[in-house]
């Protein structure tokens, strides 16, 4: 009979601290510069690498008939399991699930201008910065 008085307050300090195990880390909000295949460490269970990215725009000083676009693929890796997105000029910024309400931004000024024709070679890196803020 005295046990069972105790019972829930030996639960408590068992489970309390295994719950608070369980609830996932806030994610770190700030400036993250990165090249391709880096990653940064956005909270304690969660990472994104720069995992490559496509640029097809219109050269400068050259008559295109299409624009083309710059499209960043980022791997977002977590406890909730893995995310893809990619970000562009044409879409900036996203709020992915995996990022528990915090919004991921391609800084805009570091985005480097399009390249001439036959400046670019296929191992050339393009680095970004990316911004988080937190919900």
């Amino acid at each position: 009979m005295m046990l069972s008085r105790y019972l829930p307050h030996l639960f408590a300090l068992v489970l309390a601290p295994a719950l608070v195990a369980c609830v996932a880390a806030p994610v770190l909000p700030g400036s993250y510069p990165l090249r391709p295949q880096q990653s940064a460490t956005l909270a304690r269970d969660l990472t994104i690498t720069y995992d490559s990215f496509s640029d097809s725009r219109c050269p400068p000083n050259a008559q295109c008939i299409w624009a083309g676009r710059l499209v960043f693929r980022f791997i977002i890796d977590g406890r909730g399991g893995v995310q893809e997105i990619t970000l562009g000029p044409d879409h900036p910024s996203a709020r992915p699930p995996i990022l528990r309400g915090a919004t991921i931004a391609l800084d805009m000024a570091t985005i480097p201008p399009a390249r001439a024709v036959g400046t670019m070679r296929p191992s050339d890196a393009m680095p970004v910065t990316l911004k988080v803020t937190p919900p």
